[in-house]
């Protein structure tokens, strides 16, 4: 038994051998193939010493890279063409609208939080007396001055005090919306510049296809980069325009909600004044 064992172990470790040797000589053989053109060691050395000397050279473009991206804007600005001047100064001034508008609202004192409700809770307690003591404890307040207006021109009539807060909200309202429609025109006119833009890009692509002799990418790659900066650029410009054109709009309607509900409130009051005199 031990006899055959060491003669399977002999077995097995001659055929390792033997496909170890055949693999290194496949292996050996497929490389002299792919390279029948060897060169010797010391041309290898010759050769490998010049490739370590273009090494500086290679700090050329990294610094041309850094260059370029520093001035990466600029650069984008002027290969956009003539379409850019419009949307720049179609950012300026929607720029300028959105942070004065910002200003006005965060610093006017148009209508506090809970108005309605404790001018309710005041009418429910003392009726019209309620109202006046309410509104000389609330002065300040833009829909205040707007009540307290059109109290003083109602001579107690209903119907005139109904006017006389519409044509005071409307003079609120004028002040509200200033600005808004330049904000509205520059979010709908600035993406129509940049696809002008585009289309000139592209113009300018397929009259350099026309008047190349050869076709490749370089030849259009223009006129495309043209094309695609100006339609980002105009839908920068537009998108922050019109969400706080949105936004604006949205603080002017809360106001004039907040305003005919205080009114309708006070109306009511009115009527009842009116039907009561009237019994």
């Amino acid at each position: 038994m031990n006899v055959s064992c060491n003669l399977t172990k002999k077995n097995i470790t001659l055929s390792v051998v033997i496909a170890l040797i055949t693999i290194f000589t496949i292996v050996g053989k497929i490389e002299a193939q792919a390279n029948p053109t060897a060169p010797s060691t010391d041309t290898t050395q010759i050769t490998e010493a010049p490739t370590e000397t273009p090494a500086p050279a290679a700090e050329a473009p990294q610094e041309a890279a850094t260059q370029e991206s520093e001035i990466g804007l600029v650069k984008l600005f002027v290969t956009g063409g003539w379409s850019m001047w419009p949307l720049l100064l179609s950012s300026i001034v929607g720029f300028g609208v959105i942070l004065e508008r910002l200003y006005f609202f965060f610093t006017a004192k148009l209508v506090r939080k809970g108005y309605n409700q404790d001018l309710q809770d005041a009418i429910d307690a003392s009726g019209m007396n309620g109202v006046d003591e309410f509104l000389k404890a609330n002065e300040g307040q833009r829909i205040t001055d707007v009540l307290k207006n059109g109290m003083e021109v109602s001579q107690n009539d209903p119907e005139i005090f109904a006017a006389g807060i519409e044509r005071e909200a409307g003079e609120v309202m004028t002040l509200l919306e200033k600005g808004l429609t330049v904000l509205s025109a520059v979010s709908t006119i600035a993406p129509l510049v940049g696809f002008l833009g585009t289309v000139s890009g592209m113009i300018n692509a397929f009259d350099a296809i026309a008047n190349a002799d050869q076709v490749n990418a370089k030849v259009v790659a223009g006129g495309i980069k043209e094309a695609l900066i100006t339609t980002a650029a105009g839908l920068i410009v537009a998108i922050p325009a019109m969400t706080f054109y949105q936004y604006l709009q949205g603080r002017v309607a809360f106001f004039t909600s907040e305003v005919e509900e205080a009114a309708n409130k006070i109306y009511k009051e009115y009527l009842k004044l009116k039907a009561g005199k009237k019994a």
